[in-house]
Formats: C-alpha cells, sequence, structure tokens
C-alpha cells in the first residue's frame, strides 16, 4: 500500500514539473520575440488576446465560454505602446523565475519583483499594481495557462450563476452564508441564486469554468430563502 501511494506521489511530481517546463518556454518564448526582432532589426511585436466581451464565445458542445480569435499586436517602436510593452516583458521575466524556483506567489508580489527606476531616469517601471495585474492576465490568454500554472494565486473574484455545490477534500459547500453541522462538523453554505452578476474578467472564467461538472446533488426547494437550513434528520437516525 505504501508503494503505490510513493509510486503515485512521484508519478504526480514528474507531471507537475513537465507542466512547469512547458509553462516556462512560453514564458522565455516572450523574450526570444524580442531577440529575434532585434537580430532582423525589426521591431518587436507581442500578439495579444483581446480580452473583452465582444471577442468571447460560448462553446455549447463544452458547456464553457471561451475567448475568441481577435488580437491586437503590441510593439515596442510605438510611443503609445512601448511602456506597456517593456512591462509584459518584466511581468513575463518574473514569472519565468518562479517557474525556475518552483515558487507560488501573490499579484502583490509580482507587483513589488517589477517595480524599479529605470536607470539614468526618473520614471518608474510601474507605478501602481493596477498597472502590472492585467499584464497577468494578458500573458494567462496569449500564453494559454491559467493563473495558478503561472504559479501565481489566484484573486477571490468572478463571477457564479445559479446553484453551486463545491467539494473539498471531503468539504460540502452550497452557495453562501456558512453554516456548521455538529454531527459531521461540515461547513455548509446554503443559496439558492438566480442572478447573474457582470462578466468583469474572462479570464477568472476560464478558470472557474474550465469544463462543465457533473451535479453533485439536487439543488435547494425553489424559493428557499437565503440562509436556509437543510431538513432536519429524523429523531434516532444516525450522525
Amino acid at each position: 500500500m505504501k508503494n503505490r501511494f510513493q509510486g503515485q506521489e512521484k508519478n504526480m511530481a514528474r507531471k507537475k514539473q513537465k507542466s512547469n517546463g512547458a509553462v516556462e518556454k512560453k514564458l522565455v518564448g516572450v523574450a526570444d520575440v524580442v531577440i529575434t526582432a532585434a537580430q532582423r532589426s525589426q521591431d518587436p511585436a507581442l500578439s495579444i488576446p483581446v480580452r473583452s466581451l465582444a471577442n468571447v464565445n460560448f462553446n455549447e458542445k463544452r458547456g464553457i465560454i471561451e475567448m475568441g480569435r481577435r488580437k491586437q499586436a503590441r510593439t515596442f517602436f510605438n510611443v503609445g505602446m512601448a511602456k506597456k510593452f517593456m512591462q509584459t516583458v518584466l511581468v513575463a521575466d518574473a514569472l519565468a523565475e518562479l517557474q525556475r524556483a518552483n515558487l507560488t506567489t501573490s499579484l502583490r508580489e509580482i507587483y513589488y519583483r517589477t517595480k524599479h527606476t529605470i536607470k539614468n531616469s526618473h520614471e518608474n517601471t510601474f507605478d501602481g499594481q493596477n498597472e502590472s495585474d492585467p499584464l497577468i492576465e494578458d500573458l494567462e490568454v496569449t500564453l494559454e495557462a491559467l493563473r495558478e500554472e503561472l504559479h501565481v494565486r489566484a484573486e477571490n473574484s468572478g463571477t457564479v450563476v445559479g446553484p453551486l455545490t463545491l467539494v473539498d477534500d471531503g468539504d460540502r459547500v452550497l452557495g453562501a452564508g456558512i453554516v456548521r453541522r455538529q454531527d459531521d462538523n461540515i461547513a455548509e453554505l446554503h443559496r439558492h441564486a438566480s442572478h447573474f452578476g457582470a462578466l468583469a474578467s474572462i479570464p477568472i472564467m476560464r478558470r472557474a469554468f474550465p469544463t462543465r461538472p457533473p451535479p453533485l446533488e439536487p439543488p435547494p426547494p425553489a424559493g428557499a430563502p437565503f440562509g436556509a437550513l437543510p431538513p432536519a434528520a429524523p429523531a434516532g437516525a444516525p450522525g
């Protein structure tokens, strides 16, 4: 039994290492674009997918929202894009360092890692985190990598539609509003949601809905109030 578990752990470690190598190769490819263009005396350019509602499609077969094919070029020799191009390469370099060190960090840490004053100037690479965060999302969609694969912790944001059940290591989570059952010490959340919030970030939707999960259990009855408890177990029933 012990040998079997050890074998499973080794296989998982190998898969993770292979995944890290593939993502690191994509990140290094961002620098290769600059080097190749310089060697050919050309303007370095990155092709970035357009992250807007006008560039998304719903894949009925897979049941997910997907990015469309529209892209825009981000070039270095364009005065209006030069700084953003430089910032994109800086962020890609910081993410590649995380891959090589096999470390995971936060969006805030990426901002601090990449912020500095450019030599012989009074210009900062970044003036605020609101400049670095969108670049990480740009790299997510450009490299077709999830934020977790870039070794950056995802923020607690996004939109969920309708009844939802999550299962994590034996814990069941339903909707919102924590209720702890004493019999099995499982934290449960109950809410029958019917509203739909604005879609703010396409990468968040990609992380939230990579595939359509099978239903885990029937939703609460229609019209159930917010935070309603599940029906009580009959007297004498096992806990």
